[in-house]
């Protein structure tokens, strides 16, 4: 069922019913979401990885994204915890941004509602991690610095990184080999750690702003890498 709507103007519509149906869910509960560009698989991959099945959020194959606001699975899946306790989880996908027909605001409102939603946060995007990955995540980034946490009183308080999800960053049709320079096998996590080392060259550039931020604003953090969803992986060479 769909959490938020957007429409004309940049006016953003909240769904009560999505909300009391959340509401109603037995605790504990977390929220697996998805972002990033748009008309990457990123509905296609809580279709087959996590709700594990074909007809769940709407896919296509046109060039028209087919999400539009925050859409929330209409049933939990049963999940644990770190502490091997129960838990019901729910799916939501996200508008992607980087369309068209959208602009940065629309991007950056849809992308901070999602991230606040989380506590497990999927970053999707294609191929390996460059300049350009690094540039786009970094949305993420400029949206954390303009959080603020107030408490009862109105006042500000706790670091809004204390309410950030872990954040996973999946990277689709991934077909290097992870190795270092000197040949020594490397983990998708350590491919990424290295990815977001800063250059050495200029500590406030904005290549090195956005790494350091990264890693200030999500301590708990992996990568995952997929292959193209293929029959004979061998046609990858």
């Amino acid at each position: 069922m769909q959490l938020v709507q957007t429409g004309q103007q940049g006016k953003y519509e909240i769904n009560e019913e999505a909300f009391k149906f959340i509401r109603n869910i037995p605790e504990p509960l977390a929220i697996i979401s998805v972002a990033g560009l748009y008309r990457t698989g990123k509905s296609y991959l809580l279709n087959r990885v996590l709700l594990n099945r074909s007809d769940g959020f709407n896919v296509g194959p046109t060039v028209n994204a087919c999400t539009k606001g925050l859409w929330v699975w209409g049933k939990p899946i049963i999940g644990r915890n770190k502490q091997n306790e129960l838990v019901n989880v729910l799916i939501i996908d996200s508008e992607g941004f980087g369309a068209v027909t959208e602009d940065s605001n629309h991007d950056a409102r849809i992308f901070a509602l999602t991230l606040l939603l989380s506590s497990c946060f999927l970053y999707n995007s294609v191929g390996s991690i460059d300049e350009m990955a690094i540039e786009n995540v970094g949305l993420v980034t400029n949206i954390a610095k303009s959080i603020r946490v107030r408490n009862d009183e109105g006042q500000e308080g706790r670091e809004a990184v204390d309410f950030f999800p872990q954040f996973y960053w999946v990277l689709r049709d991934f077909t290097l080999q992870l190795t270092s320079g000197s040949g020594q096998e490397l983990t998708a996590k350590q491919y990424m750690e290295r990815a977001l080392e800063l250059t050495g060259k200029d500590a406030n550039d904005e290549k090195s702003k956005t790494r350091r931020a990264l890693t200030s604003y999500f301590p708990e953090r992996d990568c995952i890498t997929l292959v193209r969803p293929l029959t004979n992986e061998e046609s990858l060479q």
